[in-house]
C-alpha cells in the first residue's frame, strides 16, 4: 500500500511541472477510456499555439536549445540497432496520441517499418481495449485510494477548491473521482479535449495503428511491458506526488492545448530534449516552476529509468533475432538513462536513422 503523506505542499511547489509535462510527453495513456473524459467544443479549439515562438522572441530560446544539446540522444526519433551476424533492427520514438501528423510517419520510419519482420510496442494490452479494462479490474488497488481516504482528506482546503472548480468546469463533479487515485484523474485531464474527441470516436493513437498495420502485413506484434505493469508504476508514486501532480494539471488546463501543440511540434522536429525545458520556459511563473526537485526525481524513476531498464532487458531477445521494428513514448529514448544509451552498454551499435529537420 502507498504511504499516506498527510497534506500536500504548496501549490507552487517547483516539482509539479516537470512531472506533469513528463507524463504528457510519455503519453501515459492505457488503452482504457478515463473517468473525466470530455468532448470538444467550439470553445475549445482542437489546436494551441506553438510556443516556441514566443520563446525565441523573449531571446529564452538559445539557453534553451544549449541546455537540450547537452542532452545525449537529445534529438532524433529513429535510430537503427546492429550487431554482427544480426540483421538490423530500429527503435522509433512515438507521441501515444492519435493528431493526423502523428499517425503520418516520417519517411524513413516507414520504409524500416515496411521492412521490419516483426514490430515491439511498449505494451500490446492497450491495442486490445478488453486487456486494458481488466488490468484495471483486476488491480483496484492501483486505481482506487486505500479505502477511507478522499481527495478532500488529503488535500488542503486551497488545493481542494482548484481541483473542485477545474473539474466543475469540465462538468465533473468532485465525488465522481474522489476515492480514486489522483494520478488517474491526472492522466485522465492531461489531453485537450479534441484529443479526447478522437479516441472516444475510436481513433488509434499512434503505436496502436503501428499494431494494426503490423497485423493486417502478417506481421508479430509484440510487447514490453503489460498494461499492469504500467499501471503499477504510477501507482507506485506517492501520494504527495500525485495530489501535487493533479493540482498542476488542474491548474494548467487553460494552457493544455499549447503545451500539447509545442510538445508536438518539437516532437515532430525531432527535437526531444527540448520538450520540458521549453514548455517550463514558457509556461507564466515558470520562474517558481523550473527545477526538478526531489519529487521529479520519484517521478523519473519510476516511471521513466525502471520501466527503461526492463524494456532493454526484455527487448534484447527480440533484436536478436533481427528485423524488428520498436516503437516507444519519445522521451524513452534520450539521455544517460535512456534506451538508447543502455542498448550501447549491452554492445548494441546504435546510429541515427533519420535527417536533420521535420520528420
Amino acid at each position: 500500500m502507498i504511504p499516506l503523506p498527510g497534506l500536500v505542499r504548496s501549490a507552487a511547489a517547483p516539482r509539479r511541472l516537470r512531472t506533469v509535462l513528463a507524463a504528457l510527453a510519455l503519453g501515459l495513456w492505457l488503452g482504457a477510456p478515463g473517468p473525466v473524459a470530455a468532448a470538444a467544443t467550439a470553445e475549445d479549439p482542437c489546436r494551441g499555439s506553438n510556443l516556441v515562438e514566443a520563446l525565441r522572441a523573449d531571446g529564452k530560446l538559445p539557453a534553451i536549445e544549449a541546455a537540450a544539446a547537452a542532452v545525449p540522444d537529445g534529438e532524433g526519433k529513429l535510430f537503427r540497432i546492429e550487431r554482427d551476424g544480426v540483421a538490423p533492427s530500429f527503435l522509433f520514438g512515438t507521441m501515444h496520441l492519435s493528431d493526423p501528423r502523428v499517425l503520418t510517419l516520417p519517411p524513413a520510419a516507414d520504409a524500416a517499418f515496411a521492412a521490419s519482420a516483426r514490430l515491439v510496442i511498449e505494451t500490446t494490452d492497450a491495442a486490445d481495449p478488453a486487456k486494458a479494462a481488466a488490468a484495471f479490474f483486476a488491480h483496484p488497488e492501483f486505481v482506487n485510494l486505500p479505502r477511507g481516504e478522499t481527495l478532500a482528506s488529503l488535500l488542503d482546503p486551497a488545493d481542494l477548491a482548484t481541483v473542485e472548480a477545474g473539474l466543475t468546469a469540465r462538468g465533473i463533479p468532485l465525488q465522481a473521482v474522489e476515492t480514486l487515485q489522483p494520478w488517474f484523474t491526472a492522466v485522465s485531464l492531461m489531453l485537450p479535449a479534441c484529443e479526447t474527441a478522437r479516441k472516444e470516436e475510436g481513433g488509434a493513437v499512434l503505436d496502436t495503428a503501428l499494431a494494426e498495420r503490423a497485423t493486417a502485413e502478417g506481421k508479430p506484434v509484440e510487447g514490453l511491458e503489460t498494461a499492469a505493469e504500467q499501471l503499477e508504476a504510477l501507482a507506485s508514486l506517492s501520494l504527495d506526488l500525485q495530489l501535487e501532480s493533479l493540482v498542476a494539471t488542474v491548474a494548467l488546463s487553460e494552457r493544455m492545448p499549447d503545451i500539447m501543440e509545442t510538445m508536438l511540434a518539437l516532437y515532430l522536429e525531432g527535437r526531444i530534449a527540448m520538450i520540458m525545458p521549453a514548455i517550463e520556459a514558457a509556461v507564466p511563473n515558470g520562474g517558481l516552476l523550473v527545477g526538478a526537485g526531489e519529487g521529479y526525481a520519484e517521478f523519473e524513476r519510476r516511471v521513466v529509468t525502471e520501466r527503461n531498464q526492463r524494456m532493454v532487458e526484455r527487448m534484447q531477445p527480440m533484436l536478436a533475432k533481427g528485423g524488428a521494428f520498436v516503437a516507444v513514448g519519445a522521451l524513452h529514448l534520450p539521455g544517460e538513462s535512456g534506451l538508447v544509451a543502455l542498448l550501447r552498454e549491452e554492445g548494441w551499435e546504435v546510429s541515427r536513422a533519420d535527417s536533420l529537420g521535420p520528420q
